[in-house]
């Protein structure tokens, strides 16, 4: 990478840095481009170089969140243990994450931005790491007979990510008074304690 890539990849850490630090602070719709050009000290023609809306600033978050999963949660779950149990222990900690680092506002934010007509959805792509840590968990504990015959690991996967965007919706309707906590770990204890084998 030369020095004028350097300089590039600088300018885009920079407004994407600065970007979601604005939306955290006054909502994601009371921002505006010229405010993050001005608030960076950049030009017009350096956020559009790198970015085509705020929108696609604020998808920069999804990738934060993803690997935030990939590098601090993966690592916390023993193999040893059985699936279930590290399901169990990743929603906690995916949720506890979410509600202590995140909070509602931009949860919510995150959900009126991707129900927009106007582009594809982050959450339907399946290149997600987030997908593909649920997978390789679920196709162990299918491959291991932890669940239910009859589930498939892409199946059970779909079932944890509807489960999932429920209890974020919902408790972002709530504007966080409740605990986002104490509510997965209701509705997912239902959930896998359903999708577990009966003899186990």
């Amino acid at each position: 990478m030369d020095a004028r890539q350097k300089r590039g990849q600088e300018t885009k850490r920079k407004i994407t840095e600065t970007a979601i630090a604005m939306f955290h602070e006054r909502g994601f719709n009371n921002v505006t481009v010229d405010e993050i050009i001005a608030k960076t000290n950049t030009s017009k023609g350096a956020f559009y170089n790198h970015f085509t809306s705020k929108h696609e600033v604020f998808a920069e978050q999804f990738k934060e969140i993803d690997q935030f999963y990939v590098d601090h949660i993966v690592p916390r779950l023993d193999a040893k243990q059985p699936v279930l149990d590290r399901l169990a222990l990743f929603l906690d900690l995916q949720m506890t994450y979410i509600q202590n680092d995140i909070g509602w506002d931009v949860t919510r934010t995150i959900y009126e931005q991707e129900l927009s007509t106007e582009r594809s959805s982050y959450f339907l792509n399946p290149d997600r790491p987030l997908y593909g840590i649920l997978l390789e968990l679920c196709q162990e504990g299918v491959d291991n007979g932890e669940f239910k015959p009859g589930y498939t690991a892409h199946e059970i996967v779909t079932v944890l990510i509807h489960a999932m965007r429920g209890v974020l919706y919902n408790w972002s309707l709530n504007r966080g008074r409740i605990s986002l906590k104490d509510e997965q770990r209701v509705l997912f204890g239902v959930v896998l304690e359903g999708l577990k084998r009966s003899e186990l």
